[in-house]
């Protein structure tokens, strides 16, 4: 029982940092774009504004990690960035890393301008979750009158710097253990059987949706598993960093001697986001009832459109994953093969945040008329037949089982027509009164809450108000899909409850 309840327990956690995750991850489509169209129309200086984002993600993790760990927290912030310098620079004293090893790559790297380890967007990352802590822990510490100036908020930082010393004497002898994982686990990743392991890594992203925990398994495939080196020698780590590295230095077929076919733990997911999951929806329109047809074409065309532009799918998946398990399978099963097909069929598109339309055109049209060989119609080849086959599945299991998608039951409501004030004070009350609730924040399309109490939870009544999804994550971990509107609806409640 106790073991159960540390997975449960553990299950919380991660899906916290998967919380904290989508900060520094949002801002890469910014840095996306300015490496594609400065590529396209030859603008070295837009392409260099967008290459120093992709250069920094250490300090960028770190910094947006603490933040969405420490309620958005501005010291929390300032404290990342002490960890990240304070870490680093006693790393590379204590093993002595010089400039010259860390041009080398291999096992060293420069971070913000200092020789050290090469960990990557994780070195970041403990640094983040480290000075989060530090947050939460003493940003109410009171000390003697005396030392009254350093209380509180002012301690955060000093406590940050003195624990990252300590973190920056310990990683040395930690972190080789840890290397020696991470390079094992990209040899078999990146390794001969490279079709296998799309079709791994797109069952269990699409598998991992309804607890929010995708975005704890895609950072190591996108941020480290893998080896590039550059022109001017440095070692790039990641499918993703990889491709955009590439982008950049102009290797058009997107391989080289260390890596090849970058791009494949990204690509499977544009047939799906532009094909299969529209024809769900299509689908599920055409599965409503006549006298609900009105109300379900609202809900299913704007998650039908946000899936095909943005490639944001919770509103589209929460229709059915948690009323039909059968179609969950089916969906994350199908989204393994569009990877693996993509994969064999030699598509190199990348995604900067989504796999919508905007990046099939940005990293994929786009490159293309540059020369770059994204072969970008693999993934309407691709699309169609999956389009067809999601249509026609979903008719068959919505009416073999009669299965309650939107439109199917007696009382459907939409969010839409409610303001952020209005759903804010409902989903209070739903989740038990201020009182219960322990934290607010949200993700793209989720509420991320955490209560003391999950049984004065009402799901049906959250269902009630709008939710496409209601998910307990551990022992005290809600999470509550809105969509896009998610973000704001947090913000409302966080004001009205002073969290």
């Amino acid at each position: 029982m106790s073991l159960i309840s540390g997975l449960v327990k553990s299950l919380s956690k991660l899906s916290m940092i998967g919380r904290a995750l989508m900060l520094p991850i949002s801002l890469l489509p910014a840095a996306g774009l300015l490496l594609a169209f400065g590529d396209k129309f030859h603008l070295p200086l837009m392409m260099n504004a967008g290459g120093v984002i992709f250069d920094n993600l250490p300090m960028l993790f770190a910094i947006g990690s603490a933040v969405g760990l420490a309620s958005e927290s501005g010291i929390a912030a300032l404290s990342a960035a002490v960890s990240v310098f304070v870490t680093n620079i006693t790393i590379s004293t204590v093993l002595g890393i010089t400039p010259e090893m860390a041009s080398q790559g291999g096992k060293y790297a420069m971070v913000v301008g200092i020789p050290t380890l090469q960990m990557g967007v994780f070195g970041g990352l403990i640094c983040g979750i480290l000075a989060a802590w530090c947050y939460n822990r003493f940003h109410a510490m009171q000390l003697p009158e005396f030392l009254g100036f350093f209380s509180g908020k002012r301690f955060v930082a000093i406590a940050t710097a003195c624990l990252s010393f300590v973190l920056g004497l310990l990683l040395p002898y930690i972190w080789q253990h840890i290397q020696a994982g991470i390079d094992a686990l990209s040899l078999v990743v990146n390794g001969d059987n490279q079709a296998a392991s799309t079709f791994i890594f797109g069952l269990v992203e699409r598998a991992l949706i309804p607890l929010g925990l995708h975005h704890i398994w895609y950072p190591s495939f996108w941020y480290s598993f893998g080896d590039y080196t550059t022109q001017a020698g440095q070692v790039i780590h990641g499918d993703q960093t990889i491709w955009f590295k590439m982008l950049e230095e102009g290797v058009k077929s997107f391989s080289s001697d260390t890596y090849q076919n970058a791009g494949k733990f990204m690509q499977g997911e544009f047939p799906l986001m532009l094909f299969a999951l529209p024809a769900a929806c299509l689908a599920m329109y055409h599965e409503a009832h006549t006298k609900n047809k009105k109300i379900a074409s609202g809900i299913l065309f704007s998650a039908a459109l946000t899936c095909f532009l943005t490639g944001i799918t919770e509103p589209v998946e929460f229709t059915f994953i948690f009323v039909a398990p059968i179609l969950y399978v089916f969906n994350a099963i199908m989204a393994g093969l569009a990877y693996m097909t993509m994969f064999l069929l030699h598509a190199h598109i990348a995604k900067s945040f989504s796999a919508g339309f905007i990046d099939y055109l940005s990293f994929g049209i786009v490159p293309s008329l540059n020369g770059y060989q994204t072969n970008f119609l693999n993934a309407v080849i691709v699309g169609i037949p999956m389009a067809l086959i999601y249509y026609f599945t979903f008719r068959y299991v919505i009416r073999r089982f009669d299965v309650k998608t939107p439109g199917r039951t007696e009382v459907t409501s939409d969010a839409k027509d409610k303001t952020d004030t209005e759903l804010a004070n409902e989903i209070i009350a739903l989740l038990g009164g201020a009182h219960n609730i322990d934290s607010v924040g949200s993700c793209i399309t989720r509420l991320r809450l955490e209560v003391s109490n999950s049984e004065k939870v009402d799901r049906d009544g959250l269902n009630g108000v709008g939710a496409c999804g209601v998910v307990f994550v551990g022992d005290n971990g809600i999470q509550v899909i809105f969509g896009a509107r998610a973000q704001f609806i947090a913000q409302t409640m966080s004001t009205m409850i002073g969290k």
